[in-house]
């Protein structure tokens, strides 16, 4: 090949290159136009798929809310239609009490009774008699505060914080009137102490007094004084008083009282803010977020219309202006041309997944807001729970006595204010921290700092107490006592704590004699590690059985009450007074977290639990409504799939248990707010995947499904369900709150 044909061969392959590089160019722009037309079908394909789902949900969604909604409402009116009736047998008791439903009579009773200057312990009696059982009928209607009117709940709870706060300063007074007259009201065990005893309902109090002598002359060297220890077998409470408290003239008051009524005043107690939407119906909610999308992806086709159409301008103004200079090589222009021609728009999500993803921060926002700083030593009521009632260990100052006087004539010294006087001991100490990591001290200094820790030790009150068998200790309780002037439980003044999980004691030292608190942690039995829902073959019941952290609890729901039927695993005889009995639910609950065995969490609760995994609570409150529909027709368990599933998907096991002989093997079911199917894959399969169930439709939620999948066993026992065994059910289903927490 000679010069010439060198050249012409080059030139063509040159001319071959630019029409492949020109073929590829135009393909790339062809593609680029095919991906923007197959992603426009796709959106508008999910959109015409979105519309619809929502007429089929606007169809059976919305009747299934209907029939969800009239069950609520019967059960209202059934709890109305027996307060009314109890009002009526009130009536007619005629016993002189007051109605707790009726709160002007309640106001009046509180009246009167603040009128009433004086109280013995004869008083304190008759008012505990009758202040208990108001107060847990008034915590009762507090609980149930849906079913009356804002105006009405406000009201009961004024009514109940009032009621409170007058059985507290009764005990105070009586208290004060015993130690006003120790001669009538004291037994004299020797000339120089005087106790008492007596145990009221919901109370028991003890007074220690060491009587005050005439004074004799001091010894020349005075023998160390002896340090005072006192036990309270009624309490199961044993104190030793520090040397540096004379204990020839002190008043001891011993008092547990089985009712906390200071908690309720700290800040960390309530709930910071109600769960937002807790009481919409799914279809309000999937009718909303329809609308949001709706909105959003009109939003998102304005921009993207927007940016083609500076784009087709920009282009246009390109091609003329290579048209109009056809001579000039144009290299930038062309370059920007295809640039232009291949540009796509700014990445805009899917507008249902960024919808779901404001829910879940908004959730997230929620619990940021129901969080509770506290102080250094302060107890958290959000994590932590008094149980077991307060132990009230008091130092006094025992106040002036009656002097007789001849002719019947009795002196007295008036003291201002009439109340107990608390007697000046506060001791602050904290043991010092050990060393740092690789710093090594000599056993003169480690002797010396012993001596030295024994010596502090000695000026603090030495406390024991023995746990209360009636609730259930699964992790080592925190001894807390309770600072009056602010208004919060504290740790910073106990010291030396020792707890004996064998005999169940614990024992501590203390600079400062204050109400005593033991605090349990709330939820110390979750997350879940199963539950398991399902017809009670006995009855015409539903069992739920929930395995916590460190016990199992079956409950019986039948009828328009809850039965605990079983406690697996606990380590004290609790609750089982409490077996076979008929409670309400907001009861049963109340009962429980008074024994420590707290399987109710608040919608804060994942702020104190590691591993629970939220979901969108209109999703979850709704999917526990079919739930208990379906809840003599099939039987429920929780999987391993569920936790990592997602804020807005439930993973559970489902299988019909109607025919009791023949059981079915267990499937997946899946549910999120949109819809409900039966997954391909089951819980012993080695990866999960969402895939759906060949051939199954569209159901909007899970009691749809069982009105198309569903035999015809079950779904006739879907619709012979009774309104109380239903809201009962579901009730306990909204505050065990299963999905979010296994």
């Amino acid at each position: 090949m000679n010069k010439k044909e060198r050249e012409a061969w080059m030139l063509q392959r040159i001319e071959e290159w630019r029409a492949e590089k020109e073929a590829e160019k135009q393909a790339i722009l062809a593609g680029a136009k095919e991906k923007r037309a197959a992603l426009a079908r796709e959106r508008a394909e999910l959109m015409a798929k979105d519309n619809a789902e929502q007429e089929i949900r606007r169809d059976l969604l919305q009747k299934t809310c209907d029939l969800f909604h009239k069950f609520e409402k019967q059960k209202l009116d059934f709890h109305n239609k027996k307060q009314m009736q109890a009002e009526w047998q009130q009536y007619l008791r005629c016993d002189g009490l007051p109605d707790p439903r009726v709160v002007t009579q309640m106001n009046t009773y509180l009246h009167l009774w603040q009128l009433n200057p004086k109280c013995d312990d004869n008083e304190l009696e008759k008012r505990c008699i009758e202040a208990l059982p108001m107060l847990e009928m008034l915590e009762e209607f507090v609980a149930n505060s849906r079913q009356y009117t804002p105006l009405q709940a406000q009201s009961y709870n004024e009514v109940r914080l009032a009621l409170r706060e007058q059985l507290s300063n009764a005990i105070e007074l009586a208290s004060y009137t015993l130690l006003r007259d120790l001669e009538n009201h004291l037994k004299f065990d020797s000339i120089k102490l005087a106790t008492y005893q007596r145990e009221f309902k919901g109370l028991r109090l003890n007074l220690w007094v060491a009587v005050r002598m005439p004074t004799r002359k001091p010894k020349p060297v005075e023998p160390d004084p002896e340090p005072v220890e006192l036990s309270f077998p009624s309490m199961r409470v044993g104190v030793k008083l520090p040397k540096i408290i004379d204990g020839s003239c002190i008043c001891v008051r011993a008092a547990r009282s089985m009712l906390d009524l200071l908690s309720e005043s700290s800040r960390s107690y309530a709930l910071a803010a109600d769960m937002p939407n807790r009481y919409e119906d799914l279809f309000i909610f999937n009718v909303k977020e329809h609308v949001d999308i709706d909105k959003l992806k009109k939003v998102q086709d304005e921009i993207r219309s927007k940016f083609y159409k500076e784009i087709r301008e920009k282009i246009k103004e390109l091609e003329n202006f290579l048209k109009a200079n056809p001579y000039t090589k144009n290299e930038k222009e062309k370059d920007d041309l295809d640039n232009l021609n291949m540009a796509e728009p700014p990445f805009l999500p899917d507008p249902r997944t960024f919808i779901s993803e404001q829910n879940e921060l908004a959730f997230t926002k929620y619990l940021k807001m129901c969080m509770t700083r506290t102080r250094s030593g302060e107890i958290n009521l959000r994590k932590y729970r008094i149980c077991g009632g307060v132990l009230h260990l008091d130092l006094l100052t025992t106040p002036p006595q009656p002097k007789r006087m001849r002719g019947s004539i009795t002196l007295t010294t008036l003291q201002l204010p009439k109340s107990l006087q608390p007697m000046n001991y506060q001791v602050q100490y904290r043991a010092p921290s050990p060393p740092p990591v690789g710093v090594t001290r000599t056993p003169e200094e480690i002797e010396m700092e012993m001596k030295k820790v024994e010596a502090e030790y000695e000026k603090l009150a030495l406390v024991s107490i023995d746990l209360p068998q009636e609730l259930i200790w699964s992790e080592p309780p925190v001894v807390c006592q309770w600072q009056e002037a602010r208004k919060l439980w504290t740790s910073n003044y106990v010291n030396d704590y020792k707890f004996n999980e064998d005999k169940l004691t614990v024992q501590f030292r203390t600079g400062v004699l204050w109400p005593i608190g033991i605090a349990t942690l709330r939820y110390s039995n979750m997350p879940y590690q199963g539950w398991d829902v399902k017809p009670d073959p006995d009855s015409k019941g539903v069992i739920i059985s929930v395995t916590g952290v460190s016990v199992t609890v079956t409950w019986l729901c039948l009828g328009n009450s809850v039965r605990l039927k079983w406690i697996a695993n606990a380590t004290t005889p609790a609750l089982k007074e409490h077996f076979n009995k008929p409670y309400s639910v907001k009861r049963m609950l109340q009962i429980m977290r008074e024994a420590a065995c707290d399987f109710f969490p608040d919608f804060d609760a994942h702020n104190h639990i590691e591993g629970s995994c939220p979901k969108e609570w209109v999703l979850e409150r709704h999917n526990y409504h079919a739930m208990a529909f379906l809840s003599r027709a099939y039987n429920f368990q929780w999987s391993r799939w569920n936790a990592a599933a997602g804020n807005r998907t439930v993973v559970m096991q489902i299988r019909e248990a109607v025919d009791k002989k023949r059981e079915s093997k267990f499937e997946l079911l899946y549910v999120t707010p949109q819809r409900a199917t039966i997954l391909k894959c089951n819980e012993m399969s080695q990866e999960y995947s969402a895939e759906p169930m060949m051939g199954l439709p569209f159901y909007p939620d899970l009691f749809t499904l069982n009105m198309s999948y569903g035999s015809v066993d079950a779904r006739r026992a879907t619709f012979n369900m009774k309104y109380r065994l239903v809201e009962t059910v579901f009730d306990m289903l909204q505050e065990l709150k299963l999905s979010s927490y296994s």
